[in-house]
């Protein structure tokens, strides 16, 4: 007998005895896979001429839905052999699937669950193997029509979508997340891949598994086995489905992106407005200005608020006595001016000695100015007259 008659004399041993269901209590599909073991993938033709082979093994295969010969409710997978399996939805996946089932007909389903041989009395005609059933934990529509144009979708972070799970199935979503291949870095569970076109994508600590769709778009496609094709952004808009408190993105459409503000690399902040630049002025002199008991062989110590340019001293520091000139004074011809940059201080020696009982004015004359090139100010309530800052001190007798 042919493959492909065979394949039609199995899809009308379905109408002579369907096989009981068995019963299955665990809850979510990798506890299946715990009993059952990794799904295997197989065509439904292999099932159907090797039942043996996949007999209570996890097996993942994929065909046209179509409804079985009872009528609504029943279904069943044929291949583009015509080698058919009946199917039936775990409870867990039922709800869903009897739902969608209608708007899947005569279209490409993958399913995956456990694979059980029916009894002899539906053994294919002719012949040698029996025919059987999938009682499925997982399936996998047709993918969605793009459409062109932008699409509606609520944007959420895949923060709110995996910690809110359950709460947003069903609902068009916009994400964004980091590819991570076919669950390279051990996101997720590793038995909780329902196919193994599946891929994931990553936020910070919050991944989910995408379905339904290649990581490829115009003009680019990533691999989803090999690591240096990892850590690209990637946009998904999808519907959700929550299954193990796990969530499942069924994509609608896939594209390259950048990182979501949130997790983006954080900017520097901007730069604060600039300050009015400040200007130095004298903060402190020894000895103290004003003092009226200078020793005749003093020297002056002025420190200043900022760091001095020390050329701009030259020619602007002056020394004199106040009031008329008497007889016997000397005009500070061999006054010496020396500075210290770790101390900000300028140190004025007369070159003579001071007359005793006579007043004398230290003198910064406008030019002096710091590092930066800003002028030396009058300090706040002074006045100077002709200079810029101006001490007095009295010689002691």
């Amino acid at each position: 007998m042919s493959v492909r008659g065979g394949a039609l004399a199995a899809v009308a041993a379905f109408l002579v005895a369907a096989p009981a269901r068995a019963q299955i209590t665990n809850s979510y599909g990798y506890d299946y896979e715990a009993r059952y073991g990794k799904p295997v993938d197989v065509s439904i033709t292999d099932l159907v001429f090797n039942p043996d082979s996949y007999r209570d093994r996890a097996v993942r295969t994929r065909g046209r839905l179509d409804l079985g010969a009872s009528g609504s409710r029943n279904y069943q997978l044929q291949d583009s052999l015509s080698a058919a399996v009946r199917i039936f939805p775990l409870p867990e996946v039922a709800a869903n699937f009897e739902s969608e089932a209608p708007t899947m007909l005569g279209q490409d389903v993958q399913v995956t669950g456990v694979f059980q041989v029916a009894d002899s009395s539906a053994r294919i005609a002719g012949g040698s193997a029996p025919v059987g059933t999938i009682q499925f934990w997982g399936y996998v529509g047709p993918p969605e029509r793009e459409g062109k144009g932008p699409l509606k979708a609520l944007e959420l972070s895949l923060q709110a979508l995996v910690t809110g799970a359950g709460k947003r199935d069903g609902q068009t979503l916009r994400v964004v997340g980091q590819f991570r291949g076919r669950n390279l870095f051990g996101d997720l569970p590793v038995r909780s891949q329902s196919d193994s076109a599946d891929w994931v994508i990553k936020d910070d600590l919050f991944a989910v598994w995408v379905t339904g769709r290649k990581p490829k778009g115009d003009g680019w496609e990533l691999d989803p086995k090999l690591k240096r094709d990892t850590g690209k952004w990637i946009e998904v808009v999808g519907r959700p489905e929550t299954r193990g408190g796990l969530t499942y993105l069924r994509a609608i459409r896939v594209s390259l992106t950048t990182a979501p503000s949130a997790t983006a690399k954080a900017q520097p902040p901007p730069s604060p407005p600039e300050k009015p630049p400040v200007p130095p002025v004298v903060v402190f002199a020894l000895p103290l200005d004003g003092d009226a008991e200078v020793p005749p062989d003093s020297r002056f110590r002025v420190q200043f608020s900022k760091d001095m340019d020390r050329a701009s001293f030259e020619g602007r520091v002056l020394l004199r006595y106040v009031g008329p000139t008497r007889p016997g004074d000397r005009t500070f011809d061999a006054v010496t001016l020396s500075y210290d940059e770790g101390r900000r201080a300028l140190t004025v020696d007369p070159g003579d000695v001071l007359r005793p009982g006579r007043e004398v004015e230290l003198l910064l004359l406008p030019g002096i100015a710091d590092v930066e090139g800003l002028a030396l100010v009058t300090r706040p309530g002074r006045s100077a007259g002709e200079a810029v800052d101006l001490l007095r001190y009295r010689v002691g007798l």
